[in-house]
């Protein structure tokens, strides 16, 4: 896996989640009836209250190394939704999941998490082969070799070309990300510093998996068996001391709970609200 000088946020392993606003516990109901929804109660030290934490890839940031300028993209049409360089801007758009392929230890899919568009690139002249983000299509012009140049310092490679990623440093080109043959300097170098994981997490007591409904149904985090897709995958992300924020990677909400017995303290999804019902204590 792409890592850094600092560890994974959490490392694999068995934690409680306690809501930072109320102090009440992640726990779960076990039963359809109620449909597997998660809530919060009070500390009751048992495995409904325990959360298995797998981590399965990683949240970067991605700097080139030539112009200290950070991987972005554009997220329109009338843009192509070409990837580009940009100032440090501490958003979701300069967040890369780096998630690896199956069968191999140096292929990573890289996500925009603010998107979830994959990194693509053209494949001829005529686009300059621009580096662009696109809807899954699970094949090997997504697929991006990693390969270590030094430190926490990579060249990537587009799997289909064997182009290696590159960006025009002016604004007359919008600093665009393109692929080039191999040219072994630091416009071809790319710094990622590690800022978050990738999880699945199950509940102990039950193996049920942390999922959520993407509409209606107050968009509850419920728990599900095994379904292998980014329903189930989030994003864990450090805000202080044992703090994180956590989101669902296929609707980029967070989850945050009702405060009042009226909702059964139940935990559910939101927009980013930046406050402490939306941070999460890990440990």
């Amino acid at each position: 896996m792409i890592h850094s000088s600092s560890n994974m946020p959490l490392s694999a392993g068995i934690y409680t989640v306690r809501q930072e606003s109320t102090g009440r516990f992640m726990d779960a109901h076990e039963n359809s009836a109620n449909d597997y929804s998660v809530v919060t109660r009070p500390a009751q030290n048992n495995d409904t209250q325990r959360w298995r934490f797998t981590p399965i890839g990683a949240i970067h940031t991605i700097r080139q190394v030539s112009s200290g300028r950070y991987l972005d993209a554009h997220e329109n049409s009338a843009n192509d939704y070409s990837v580009v360089t940009r100032p440090d801007q501490d958003n979701d758009t300069q967040r890369w999941v780096a998630l690896p392929v199956v069968g191999s230890l140096s292929t990573y899919t890289l996500q925009q998490l603010s998107s979830r568009r994959f990194m693509d690139a053209h494949e001829n002249s005529a686009n300059d082969y621009s580096v662009v983000t696109r809807l899954d299509q699970d094949n090997e012009t997504q697929r991006w070799v990693a390969s270590l140049v030094s430190g926490n310092t990579y060249t990537l490679q587009q799997q289909s070309t064997e182009r290696f990623m590159d960006a025009h440093e002016n604004s007359a080109n919008d600093y665009s990300v393109v692929t080039r043959p191999r040219q072994d300097n630091d416009t071809q170098r790319w710094h990622f510093a590690l800022i978050g994981g990738l999880y699945v997490i199950q509940q102990v007591s039950s193996d049920r998996f942390v999922d959520a409904h993407e509409s209606g149904s107050d968009y509850s985090v419920v728990t599900r068996t095994g379904q292998y897709d980014d329903t189930q995958r989030w994003v864990v992300l450090h805000v202080a001391s044992n703090a994180y924020t956590v989101q669902q990677l296929s609707t980029g909400r967070f989850m945050d709970a009702h405060e009042n017995s009226a909702n059964d303290y139940s935990v559910v999804t939101r927009p980013p609200q930046g406050n402490a019902t939306q941070r999460w204590l890990i440990g």
